[in-house]
């Protein structure tokens, strides 16, 4: 083998490891991209006297959440999506009407965003107990959803509060003084 052939060999496999560094590079490029833009979307349920107590989602990740689906449960019965004419009976049998946001397919979540989902904006507790009961017990939500790559496929649930129990009384109050946020 003569200088011209090692040097020529030397030369394709220089430029395959070129190649194949490229590749593995544009790839985790790629995956860096696709993290840098994951929604996460978190659902609570939260309670204060006097105002707000219901259930809320909040996209916690570093990318808007698009909405793919909505799945509403009622006491373990799927219902239908997470929609007003679904839901609309529940909120019937209420002593007061909760306000309700409703999770539309293909509409973002942006980062950050918090929504309300269903909630009374001034929460009572003699009159709201059967609402605070389907918040925490009675109602389960699915949400699947994905990041702007459209590619992936999250899925989110809130499950209420089944283990629900009063935390013991702290300096002195009662537990079922409720002027704290309640996150479940």
């Amino acid at each position: 083998m003569d200088a011209n052939s090692v040097t020529a060999i030397s030369a394709t496999v220089i430029a395959v490891a070129s190649l194949c560094v490229s590749i593995m590079e544009t790839r985790a490029n790629r995956r860096h991209h696709h993290h840098s833009v994951r929604p996460l979307l978190a659902f609570d349920c939260f309670r204060r006297s006097g105002q707000l107590a219901g259930i809320r989602v909040r996209n916690c990740g570093l990318g808007p959440a698009i909405i793919r689906s909505t799945t509403f449960y009622l006491d373990g019965d799927e219902v239908g999506p997470w929609e007003k004419p679904t839901v609309d009976p529940l909120r019937d049998t209420f002593g007061k009407w909760p306000d309700f946001t409703s999770l539309r397919r293909d509409v973002p979540i942006p980062v950050g965003q918090e929504i309300v989902l269903f909630a009374v904006d001034d929460y009572e507790p003699a009159r709201d107990a059967d609402l605070w009961r389907a918040v925490t017990h009675r109602i389960r939500i699915r949400v699947r959803y994905g990041s702007v790559y459209g590619d992936e496929r999250h899925e989110a649930w809130f499950e209420g509060s089944p283990g629900h129990e009063w935390e013991p009384a702290v300096a002195g109050r009662h537990p079922d003084q409720d002027d704290h946020d309640e996150r479940h």
